[in-house]
């Protein structure tokens, strides 16, 4: 996929660093597919971490919520789950990294 990123925009972002957990058929007969997303690096992260934090979590999360609650297909987190691992991200692009919790 495609994007901005840190204030940009990036031809190929890659994918979402998103490791594929399997799928599961609820009581509905609907088939969910679970992931986790940001979990670290994949063939497309680039040279990336391929890791996410709680605020680009959050922002996603929300997004998601948004635009399905419009009527747009999308996926849905059920979940954020956190981590004991930190990186460091420049939070507001001003050249002052900090570190941040893995989400």
């Amino acid at each position: 996929y495609c994007g901005h990123q840190f204030g940009y925009f990036s031809g190929q972002l890659g994918d979402g660093a998103t490791m594929y957990l399997g799928e599961v058929i609820n009581k509905n007969n609907e088939r969910w597919e679970l992931q986790f997303k940001g979990a670290g690096k994949t063939p497309y992260s680039r040279t990336a971490d391929g890791r996410k934090v709680l605020r680009s979590s959050v922002r996603e999360f929300l997004c998601s919520e948004a635009i399905f609650y419009l009527g747009i297909p999308t996926t849905r987190a059920g979940t954020c789950v956190t981590s004991d691992d930190y990186v460091i991200r420049d939070i507001f692009y001003d050249g002052n990294p900090k570190r941040e919790r893995c989400t």
